[in-house]
């Protein structure tokens, strides 16, 4: 017979669950930046290009909360790495244009390769709907972190609204909404 657990009891579940699961993905993305001989920053920078690119510079900086000072920095990097390369803009010789570069796109691939396809076998232990569910909580979820980071920043840009952001940086790590409280 299967226990039943309170509402309480499983958004403590959750709470632990997501928890462990952000630092797990953490701890791999800082173990294939320097495997990259990367800053987890210029590994972010280089996935926004990844997945949205090709991006100007000036996209990027906006794009990954970075100067434009800091950007051109880290596409210095980037490019000496190989991973990245700048074209100029055809029609405007100003606008520099950054892209992955396809070599680069398929190291990563084949670096992400083993824990996509393990990924892929633990989501065959589910069925569709309770993937449907699955993919519906994490956007959600994904959705409250990034109003959170745009209020955060709203707050920022008004420093008598500062303790807002403390606030909700605390809440979010209380968990107390995944618990029902």
């Amino acid at each position: 017979m299967s226990r039943q657990w309170s509402r309480s009891e499983l958004g403590q579940q959750l709470r632990a669950e997501i928890t462990g699961y952000l630092g797990a993905a953490s701890a791999y993305d800082e173990g294939l930046a320097k495997q990259l001989k990367l800053s987890r920053t210029d590994m972010r920078c280089l996935d926004l290009v990844g997945r949205r690119g090709p991006l100007t510079a000036g996209q990027l900086a906006m794009e990954s909360g970075l100067t434009t000072g800091a950007v051109t920095f880290i596409l210095d990097r980037l490019e000496e790495a190989g991973m990245v390369a700048r074209r100029r803009d055809t029609e405007d010789r100003r606008r520099v244009w950054v892209e992955i570069v396809p070599e680069a796109q398929e190291r990563l691939r084949g670096l992400q390769q083993p824990v996509a396809e393990e990924m892929r076998q633990v989501a065959q232990r589910f069925k569709a709907d309770e993937l449907a569910i699955v993919r519906d909580f994490m956007r959600q979820a994904k959705e409250v972190f990034q109003r959170q980071v745009n209020g955060a920043a709203t707050a920022d840009a008004d420093p008598s609204d500062g303790h807002r952001t403390v606030a909700r940086t605390a809440a979010l790590r209380s968990g107390g909404a995944l618990e029902g409280k």
